[in-house]
């Protein structure tokens, strides 16, 4: 008989609510300048994306975005206004 890994329910977990976000999608950040990116890969075929604005308070913001507003907004850009492109 196997035994199963205390990581097996973390991944389920997991893949559940990454499933739950991808259908709900994902609330719009402050606007701002985009200053930073990232990406990271869950292992299981699914990515998170997240950018961070510096909005005009000065303060720094980071929040998850879809795949294409990853792909569209750089460095640099004005946050929602790259997201129409």
């Amino acid at each position: 008989m196997k035994h199963r890994t205390a990581t097996a329910p973390t991944t389920l977990l997991a893949a559940a609510l990454l499933a739950l976000v991808a259908a709900c999608g994902y609330e719009e950040g402050p606007p701002g300048r985009v200053i930073d990116k990232e990406r990271a890969y869950t292992g299981m075929g699914a990515e998170i994306n997240e950018l961070t604005v510096r909005t005009s308070d000065g303060e720094e913001e980071t929040f998850f975005v879809t795949r294409d507003d990853y792909d569209t907004c750089y460095r640099g850009s004005s946050y929602p206004a790259c997201t129409e492109r």
